[in-house]
């Protein structure tokens, strides 16, 4: 289960081939393929370093950014 307030790779399965570039792009292993498709299987192993998304050839993976304002 994923943190609400925490941020993760978004993976869309309409773009994803299931090419598998991306998963050894993940060194704290946190991607694998299932059913055909990269998934974050394992999100409590993501440290957010930004190297899936440049390895995914369909630009499947985005990294969002979240932003939090300061009082």
């Amino acid at each position: 289960m994923t943190h609400p307030d925490l941020v993760y790779p978004e993976i869309d399965p309409a773009l994803c081939d299931g090419c598998g570039q991306c998963v050894p792009a993940c060194t704290p292993g946190a991607l694998a393929i299932m059913e055909g498709k990269a998934m974050l299987a394992l999100p409590e192993r993501c440290e957010y370093d930004g190297k899936c998304e440049p390895a995914c050839p369909r630009d499947a993976i985005r990294l969002p950014y979240l932003i939090v304002f300061r009082q």
